[in-house]
């Protein structure tokens, strides 16, 4: 595990050095966790991302699969809860 010291502006944001995003597969979501006087910040899928791996080709009925994907979605955000 590794450690630094980061600022924090006026508006109360940490930036997360580019390498360390990356390590961690940080993209625009995260997960922050706050307990036992610390903070754990964590990745996230970006829903759409996971919506679009459930895409099928050449559907048929678009509606039922926009109504499969959104429970999808639902159910995604829920777990990561």
């Amino acid at each position: 595990m590794s450690e630094m010291i980061a600022k924090v502006d006026e508006k109360g944001r940490i930036l997360i050095p580019a390498s360390i995003r990356k390590v961690l597969g940080i993209r625009k979501i995260v997960k922050i966790r706050v307990g036992g006087g610390k903070v754990t910040i964590e990745p996230v899928e970006d829903p759409l991302r996971s919506l679009e791996k459930l895409t099928v080709k050449g559907t048929r009925d678009v509606e039922k699969d926009i109504r499969r994907l959104r429970d999808a979605a639902y159910r995604q955000l829920l777990r990561e809860a």
